[in-house]
């Protein structure tokens, strides 16, 4: 089955929007076994869109628009999927009753303006939005339909899942499944990755191997088309996964593609244990990733971002005395950083950083880009590490500190205490 996906909205060609609905889409799509093949981005022009429309037709049998769905003057995806059709704009009675059913739940007066969403092409088929006012809609030109959606990423996630995916299957059939496994790697440059996995395709041909590399992390996956025989696919892809895993070793944090944030939460979670973070030279960083994890409350319990020495004496109860023999980037500092922390939280476990990220150097034999990682757990457990890496760009260098920090406790937390 051929699918693609029609971006529209000038903030996309002018870039000032990111366009990660396209992402979600094709990645979306492709755990159905349906592979993109073309992304087109159009501005808000009737003209443009309208021909987009015409020429997708001919070649997709699936394709998924988002955006201009909107009250507003420059919202014109209706509009030019009518005239692709050769039909008319009339209010549709489905989309007004929606979207009056959702301005009356929020005790909000249903404007002409916001009418004008309920304005489709005839034969639209209407897809309810229960996240926002605009409904979106599907329609078939020639051998390919078309499922519009708005552009807010929300709403457009809600529809896709539970308006959409059902009317794709529908027309999907059998079709083929893709069989997808990933693995989080921590450690390993993307080259050295590949050059562990070297023969791959020899040894298990049928299994597409894929790399992406999110800094500082490398995503490694592996897809399989189950075919008929869904068991064998399935039995083929878990040999090509230990092998793998055997070349990667212990740079591999998660089989299961968890990131290294979600894969500590996972082991702190199942342990019942609690975490606090003190942090220095990561600014917070550290705290945010445990954050964006759903559920991260039931262990996280305090993070402290203790950028002066005065606040890492007042907050975490670090001597002067070791400030002032050994500086603020020590692993002694960095110990009694995570001691504190731990302290002053309650919790089973904590990690500090405190480093150089630049693009300032430090004291001297202090550079850019080292950094002392502390960690205290159970039993009366501290230690400090100190790491030196070789990044210019102070961005790259919290990145790097933040996620060393969350492998040295993902370490512990596993019984691989060495790094």
């Amino acid at each position: 089955m051929t699918a693609e996906i029609l971006s529209t909205g000038d903030e996309v060609l002018l870039g000032d929007l990111v366009d990660t609905n396209s992402a979600y889409l094709c990645d979306r799509l492709k755990q159905m076994g349906i592979r993109v093949s073309q992304i087109t981005v159009k501005g808000d022009e009737v003209s443009a869109v309208r021909e987009s429309v015409q020429v997708i037709s001919r070649r997709a049998e699936i394709c998924l628009v988002t955006g201009g769905l909107g009250p507003t003057r420059d919202d014109i995806t209706a509009r030019a999927c009518a005239e692709a059709l050769e039909e008319s704009l009339a209010v549709n009675p489905t989309a007004l009753a929606s979207m009056k059913t959702y301005f009356d739940r929020r005790g909000f007066e249903l404007t002409p303006d916001n009418e004008k969403q309920a304005w489709l092409p005839d034969s639209a088929q209407v897809l309810e939005n229960t996240h926002g006012t605009a409904p979106g809609f599907a329609f078939q030109l020639n051998q390919c339909w078309f499922f519009c959606m708005p552009g807010v990423p929300s709403e457009m996630k809600q529809m896709m899942d539970a308006c959409v995916v059902p009317r794709i299957e529908a027309i999907q059939g059998k079709q083929t499944r893709l069989l997808i496994r990933r693995f989080t790697v921590f450690g390993l440059h993307e080259s050295r990755v590949g050059t562990r996995l070297t023969g791959f395709e020899d040894r298990f041909p049928g299994i597409r191997l894929g790399f992406r590399a999110s800094f500082p992390v490398i995503e490694v996956k592996l897809v399989s088309d189950a075919g008929e025989d869904s068991k064998e696919a399935d039995t083929g892809l878990a040999r090509a996964g230990q092998w793998v895993a055997q070349q990667l070793g212990s740079k591999v944090v998660s089989h299961t593609g968890r990131s290294l944030e979600a894969e500590v939460g996972h082991l702190l979670a199942k342990r019942s244990q609690t975490l606090a973070v003190a942090e220095s030279c990561t600014g917070g960083l550290i705290a945010h990733l445990i954050t964006q994890v759903p559920g991260s409350s039931d262990y996280f319990l305090l993070s402290a971002v203790t950028y002066a020495n005065s606040a890492k004496i007042k907050v975490l109860g670090v001597t002067p005395r070791t400030l002032d023999t050994c500086g603020a980037v020590h692993e002694s500092t960095a110990r009694e950083m995570a001691a504190g922390v731990r302290q002053v939280a309650g919790s089973d476990w904590a990690i500090s950083t405190t480093g150089i990220a630049g693009p300032g150097g430090g004291p001297t034999m202090k550079q850019v880009g080292t950094v002392c990682i502390g960690l205290a757990g159970p039993g009366g457990l501290t230690e400090a590490k100190k790491f030196e890496f070789t990044f210019d760009d102070r961005e790259k260098n919290k990145k790097m500190f933040a996620a060393m920090a969350l492998e040295l406790l993902r370490r512990h937390l596993t019984g691989e205490i060495s790094v």
